[in-house]
């Protein structure tokens, strides 16, 4: 389930269920995303365009933000995938994705299961990690924060205090 969070100059929304534990938003830019605040984000925290470049670096799109100060939102000039070595599929760009009740969801990012495993399926739940996926594509920079003590072990949705912010 999607949260919003909305400051002055630009809302961000994050949604647990997409999140695959990256934790950039936590190392980049404590000022606006911190586990021990609530809420843990603070959309004012910073200048909005340094929010915005941050949420970019976001590979599962649990984050998003929406200008409300007139600089234009999110836009990609084409539609990317991009697999991760022994991971998911990165998807950046216009994603329209039909929901089990029909509906439709447009996306900017997503992080697509390769696994076969996830419980969240299309969408990467870190269960690669688990079952000994193993798959070519692009190295990925994770690096280790609160929501990911070891490479090979985030902390589980039902841990994450994000859950109850």
């Amino acid at each position: 389930m999607r949260k919003v969070y909305r400051g002055e100059r630009i809302e961000v929304s994050f949604d647990l269920d997409r999140c695959i534990h990256v934790g950039d938003c936590l190392l980049t830019l404590p000022e606006v995303f911190d586990l021990d605040r609530r809420p843990w984000v603070e959309a004012d925290g910073a200048d909005p365009d340094v929010v915005a470049e941050t949420i970019l670096r976001c590979p599962s799109g649990a984050l998003q933000s929406k200008r409300l100060d007139g600089h234009p939102d999110e836009v990609h000039a084409a539609t990317t995938m991009e697999p991760m070595r022994n991971g998911p599929l990165r998807v950046t760009g216009e994603i329209r994705l039909r929901l089990d009740d029909g509906t439709e969801e447009i996306l900017p990012r997503a992080t697509l299961c390769r696994c076969g495993g996830s419980a969240r399926k299309p969408f990467c739940d870190n269960t690669h990690l688990r079952n000994g996926f193993r798959a070519p594509g692009e190295p990925f920079r994770i690096r280790l924060s609160r929501v990911r003590r070891r490479i090979h072990d985030p902390i589980s949705a039902a841990e994450d205090p994000r859950g109850s912010a």
